[in-house]
């Protein structure tokens, strides 16, 4: 997708859940329609990685060191296996925030533009400052409060438009609050 600037934009549906569970079976559905685990990303607090999510994630490390790229949080324990309830991939630090405590992200929550911004960054802040540089600052707040209450915040890149409203159908159908999608540049800017 481009628009009028000659931009490449990615269009992704960003899902609230308060329900782990809710998520899990979200999860499972849009896999079983065929979307990728590429193009699921999550965010969420690492409390709420290690009590909702740890059948699907082990953590890896016990340091963060600020001045550095994101590090691995949690991996993905069936990746091996390939099973297909499986979230996949991996979750890497993302920021602080507020009482909750650190901040982990897969690779594709906005499109990789948030992992992207914390390259080389030498202190990071919270999740909602570097997501207003990809989204209007209104829905970067809304996001943070989610994940300050610690809920879990489901990515799906949509790839495909004739599949959007099916995939958007799916999440409002396992329980997800506050459905929207974002278009944002498939570059994070300089």
């Amino acid at each position: 997708m481009t628009n009028t600037d000659d931009k490449a934009k990615v269009r992704e549906a960003i899902a609230v859940f308060i329900d782990p569970d809710s998520l899990k079976q979200a999860v499972r559905a849009l896999l079983a329609s065929g979307v990728s685990r590429e193009q699921l990303g999550l965010l969420a607090t690492e409390h709420s990685v290690r009590e909702s999510l740890e059948e699907f994630y082990t953590f890896t490390n016990n340091s963060h060191e600020p001045d550095k790229a994101p590090v691995t949080a949690f991996v993905d324990k069936n990746a091996a296996n390939e099973q297909q309830d499986s979230l996949g991939g991996s979750l890497f630090f993302a920021g602080t925030t507020g009482a909750a405590g650190a901040v982990v992200a897969s690779s594709a929550v906005f499109g990789g533009a948030l992992l992207a911004a914390l390259s080389g960054v030498v202190a990071v802040g919270l999740v909602g400052a570097l997501a207003s540089k990809i989204i209007h600052q209104s829905d970067a707040d809304f996001l943070q409060q989610q994940i300050d209450e610690g809920h879990i915040l489901l990515f799906v890149r949509l790839l495909d438009a004739s599949r959007e409203r099916d995939i958007l159908e799916t999440l409002k159908n396992h329980h997800a609050s506050d459905v929207k999608v974002h278009e944002i540049d498939a570059k994070p800017a300089d």
